[in-house]
C-alpha cells in the first residue's frame, strides 16, 4: 500500500526538479529516495517516471498520477485543518436565532463581529418567535437566543440576561384623524382602533405584551382586516389598514407614512434578552456570556 511519505517524495522530486535536489530538501539519501520511488511504482504497478531521460520526466501516467496526488494531499491538508479547528472550537458556526421584532441592526452585527473575531467562530442568524426560540434552544436545534418577554414557556432551564429595554411606541397613519395632532398617546385612547397585531394562542412576546397593556385598560385589541407579528406589520399601518404598538428601535425602518407617538405612561418598557440552555457546551456558553456583556457595555 502507498505512504503518504512515498507522495510526498514524488511531490517534491517533480517540483525540485530532480532526485538530487529533492533529497537534499528532504535530508534522505539519494539512493534511499530512489528506492522509496521504486516501491511507490511497484504498488501501483505503472511506471511513474520515463527514466531514458537524463532530467526527471513524468510518464503521461505519471503526470496524471503526480497531479492527483497533490491535489488530494492539499485537500487532506485542508481536512485535517479544519478537524483541529473544530476540536479546539475554532470556526464552528453558532446557531442565532432573534425574534423579528428584534431588529438586527448595526450594534448587534458588531458584537458578533467582536465575539465571533474572539473565540473564532461563525455565526448563522435565522428569525424565530420569541416562544419558538425557547422550544428551540431546549431541543438544541439553536445556540443563542433574543427574545422579547413575556414568553409562555418557563426559561428555568436556560441563561437569560436582559440586554436593553425600550420604551413602547404608537405606530400610526400620519393622517390618522385622531392622532395627526397630538404628541402622546393614551394607551385607553387605542380601545375603538383596530390592531395590525394581536396574540396567538400558543405565543408569548411583544403582541402578548401589548395585549396585557390594553387588558389594563379594560380592553382586549380588535383585530385588524389584514394582521401580522413580523415587522412587515409596519407596512399594514402605512397602508391604513389599522395601529399597532412597536418598541422604539423599529424608528429606524419606519416608512415615510408611519408616525412613532410615545405612550402617555412612558415607563412601560420592552425588554430584549440574551437566552442560551445551560446544559450547551462551554464555548457557547462563553460566547453567549461575551454578547451580554457586550450589549451591557454598549447600552443603547
Amino acid at each position: 500500500m502507498p505512504t503518504l511519505k512515498q507522495f510526498n517524495y514524488l511531490i517534491r522530486i517533480v517540483e525540485e526538479g530532480s532526485f538530487t535536489a529533492a533529497s537534499e530538501k528532504l535530508f534522505i539519501a539519494q539512493s534511499a529516495l530512489s528506492r522509496q520511488v521504486k516501491l511507490l511504482e511497484e504498488e501501483v504497478d505503472f511506471q511513474i517516471f520515463d527514466r531514458t531521460e537524463k532530467r526527471v520526466k513524468l510518464t503521461s501516467a505519471g503526470e496524471v498520477f503526480y497531479r492527483k496526488i497533490k491535489n488530494n494531499l492539499q485537500n487532506m491538508a485542508e481536512i485535517i485543518e479544519f478537524s483541529q479547528n473544530i476540536a479546539k472550537g475554532a470556526d464552528q458556526i453558532i446557531k442565532i436565532a432573534h425574534s423579528s421584532s428584534i431588529l438586527m441592526d448595526f450594534t448587534k452585527i458588531d458584537a458578533l463581529k467582536s465575539v465571533g473575531s474572539t473565540y473564532h467562530v461563525n455565526f448563522e442568524i435565522n428569525t424565530l418567535s420569541s416562544e419558538y426560540q425557547v422550544m428551540a434552544l431546549l431541543k438544541g436545534e439553536i445556540d443563542i437566543g433574543f427574545i422579547r418577554p413575556p414568553v409562555l414557556h418557563t426559561l428555568d432551564e436556560l441563561n437569560a440576561v436582559t440586554i436593553y429595554a425600550q420604551p413602547l411606541y404608537l405606530a400610526c397613519h400620519k393622517h390618522h384623524p385622531y392622532f395627526n395632532q397630538v404628541e402622546a398617546v393614551k394607551v385607553l385612547d387605542l380601545r375603538e382602533e383596530k390592531f395590525i397585531s394581536t396574540p396567538h394562542a400558543m405565543r408569548g412576546g411583544l403582541s402578548y405584551l401589548v395585549s396585557n397593556l390594553c387588558l389594563t385598560q379594560g380592553f382586549f385589541p380588535r383585530k385588524a382586516q389584514v394582521q401580522s407579528r413580523k415587522i412587515s406589520q409596519l407596512q399594514l399601518v402605512a397602508a391604513n389598514l389599522g395601529i399597532c404598538i412597536v418598541p422604539e428601535e423599529f424608528q429606524s425602518i419606519l416608512p415615510e407614512q408611519v408616525q412613532l407617538l410615545p405612550l402617555e405612561n412612558g415607563r412601560v418598557l420592552s425588554e430584549v434578552m440574551i437566552v442560551w440552555n445551560k446544559e450547551k457546551e462551554q464555548l457557547i456558553q462563553d460566547c453567549a456570556a461575551a454578547l451580554a456583556d457586550y450589549f451591557l457595555k454598549h447600552q443603547f
